[in-house]
């Protein structure tokens, strides 16, 4: 999309990215799940990401259009997060602490095993400009970045994959065990080798 940068997040906006991908995902089915009161939603999902958005590792971005309003962003985890990030999560989490282990448990027994990579745990663009490319903007900045070191990515979906879509142009093809948690709450699991082609 023209008149997009893309940009590292600085340490000052952390709370107001945490808030902006809260506001994102706060009618997301999968985060109605784990957080079912809509009046606690925002707050701890906002709580959750400020957790990630300060881990040791963290990778994360923004779109900004061309009045440097921010109207994207990803947050990325390296496949070694220091596991004191749950511990922090479970707090954060308060009485929805148990959701949130749930989906980090199953998580970590069906992520990769056998090498290095980096995981998608946010990407979110605002409702207004979504459709746009940039998600797909944000994507590719990164991506490209991790190719060049030959670390291959992971993800999972709260939506289902149909070889479409914008994980379907970078790539990613499904991984593992499809992630179930409630009868219709299931996540996705999505992976890409280092280097595979951009369509």
């Amino acid at each position: 999309m023209k008149d997009i940068t893309v940009r590292s997040i600085r340490v000052d906006e952390i709370n107001q990215i945490a808030n902006f991908i809260s506001t994102g995902y706060y009618n997301d089915i999968f985060f109605k799940w784990v957080v079912k009161s809509d009046e606690d939603r925002h707050k701890i999902v906002t709580d959750y990401y400020k957790v990630y958005l300060n881990a040791k590792g963290c990778i994360s971005h923004v779109a900004e259009n061309s009045s440097k309003k921010i109207v994207g962003a990803t947050v990325w985890l390296p496949h070694d997060t220091d596991p004191s990030v749950y511990d922090e999560i479970d707090k954060v989490a308060s009485i929805y602490a148990n959701n949130f282990r749930a989906v980090a448990d199953k998580s970590h027994e069906n992520e990769p095993n056998d090498t290095p990579f980096y995981q998608l745990v946010a990407v979110v663009v605002s409702k207004e400009l979504q459709g746009l490319g940039i998600g797909a903007t944000l994507l590719k900045y990164q991506i490209d970045r991790l190719d060049k070191l030959g670390i291959p990515t992971y993800l999972e979906a709260s939506t289902p994959y149909f070889g479409k879509g914008v994980y379907g142009k970078f790539g990613y093809k499904p991984f593992g065990e499809l992630m179930v948690f409630d009868e219709n709450i299931m996540l996705y699991p999505l992976y890409r080798p280092a280097g595979d082609t951009i369509k």
